[in-house]
């Protein structure tokens, strides 16, 4: 296999190391490697499946990877091409073996116990009540905000004085350094009926991870989760943020 199509697939949940502990889960059949996962006492949710994918042999299986980091820094002395096997003991997963024509690296898996419970329910939420078109213009101009507020640790969203929806960034009192962004929402989906607050880290990675993917959304309900969409070919990635409070 291609070391980049794992790598793709590492770099969509990882978010530069906010997640690290996950499972993957190989559906054969399906031809799909998928992972969920939560941090933040369950406030930030992801949920990545990557498509087209066969590498890992004919059985379904689960590997319990306790350190991705780990995993990614031992793929670096590979080239483009590595063999994958895995390792199992009936129908647990034991670890899995990267290697090339000069080069081998083992990876342990982690115990199934030591795995953190993910939400699965979350296609259940209620509506929402405004949905932004991710378009690169509309992720650069967030992502520059936040590199040029690299202190600001959360962001607001809701109505300006015109009624416009907007996304704050900043804003912590009346005299602070903020930047305003008024970005095009769906024309029937751009109400939200209160102020709401949430983490920035989360949502930047995520922009930093899918921004090769184009046409994603951003949909916001009233009970305070955002959740992004990105979906190509070979992905269809999910992320759920929960607010920090009321704004």
């Amino acid at each position: 296999m291609k070391k980049e199509v794992l790598e793709t697939f590492i770099k969509r949940y990882f978010l530069k190391g906010l997640i690290t502990k996950v499972k993957w889960k190989y559906t054969a059949p399906e031809k799909t490697l998928q992972t969920r996962a939560a941090i933040d006492n369950k406030s930030f949710v992801v949920d990545v499946v990557m498509n087209d994918f066969t590498d890992f042999g004919t059985d379904e299986l689960s590997i319990c990877v306790g350190d991705t980091e780990k995993v990614k820094a031992m793929m670096t002395p590979f080239g483009e091409d590595i063999d994958v096997a895995i390792n199992k003991s009936g129908d647990r997963v034991l670890g899995f073996t990267m290697s090339d024509a000069d080069c081998q690296s083992y990876c342990t898996a982690a115990d199934p116990s030591a795995m953190d419970p993910v939400p699965k329910n979350l296609k259940d939420l209620p509506d929402y009540h405004v949905e932004i078109p991710l378009t690169e213009e509309v992720m650069e101009k967030f992502t520059s905000a936040r590199k040029a507020l690299k202190d600001v640790e959360s962001f607001s969203v809701g109505m300006n004085k015109k009624g416009v929806f907007e996304i704050v960034l900043g804003y912590s009192t009346s005299n602070s350094n903020r930047i305003r962004i008024t970005p095009k929402t769906d024309a029937t989906k751009n109400t939200i009926s209160q102020a709401l607050s949430f983490p920035i880290k989360n949502i930047f990675e995520v922009f930093e991870a899918n921004g090769d993917i184009p046409n994603g959304s951003m949909s916001i309900n009233d009970m305070g989760v955002i959740r992004v969409y990105f979906k190509n070919d070979k992905f269809t990635c999910l992320y759920y943020q929960f607010c920090n409070k009321k704004a």
